[in-house]
């Protein structure tokens, strides 16, 4: 996951992207803008999230934006 200073979610880099030049700027391979929700969402509600999205994997941040945690597609279908 890609933060700021303030734990303010930018983006995130996926596997293939840690394989890239490692003087290419994290800017340049983070997938900017990653799927987000909220702390108090419906589990049910980010599973139809993860499957609209074609994600397996969602990030938790505060509403000013700021990481709290990722949930995985395996954790959800799980409590689910």
């Amino acid at each position: 996951m890609v933060v700021n200073d303030e734990c303010v979610v930018l983006g995130r880099i996926r596997a293939p992207a840690l394989a890239a030049d490692s003087t290419v700027p994290v800017e340049q391979v983070m997938e900017a803008g990653p799927t987000t929700v909220r702390p108090d969402a419906r589990l049910a509600d980010v599973a139809h999230r993860m499957h609209d999205k074609n994600t397996h994997s969602v990030v938790v941040t505060t509403s000013d934006g700021r990481l709290v945690g990722l949930i995985r597609r395996d954790d959800v279908g799980r409590t689910l």
